[in-house]
């Protein structure tokens, strides 16, 4: 986390990414790896659950629509970041 702080440092002392392509980065990010997790690690592989000795349903279904959230917002500033690239370039 500290590292990914300097790194953003860094990237504005430069004149880098738009704010909307950085949280576009976050928010793919928080959402591609909680619907890997909700998916893959709780359901496939049954490694750990988000609760025991409950049923899991309620619980799993909020997880893995937090995580489409979280990937439409992304695509949804990528898309913002684009837009807002190519008028920075025209």
């Amino acid at each position: 986390m500290v590292a990914g702080l300097f790194l953003y440092a860094d990237l504005r002392r430069r004149g880098g990414p738009l704010r909307p392509a950085w949280w576009s980065g976050v928010c793919l990010g928080i959402g591609g790896f909680q619907l890997y997790d909700g998916t893959v690690q709780h359901k496939l592989l049954r490694l750990h659950q988000i609760r025991y000795d409950v049923d899991p349903r309620p619980y799993d279904w909020t997880w893995n629509v937090v995580a489409v959230l979280f990937l439409l917002a992304g695509l949804l500033l990528w898309h913002r970041a684009r837009r807002a690239g190519r008028e920075r370039t025209r």
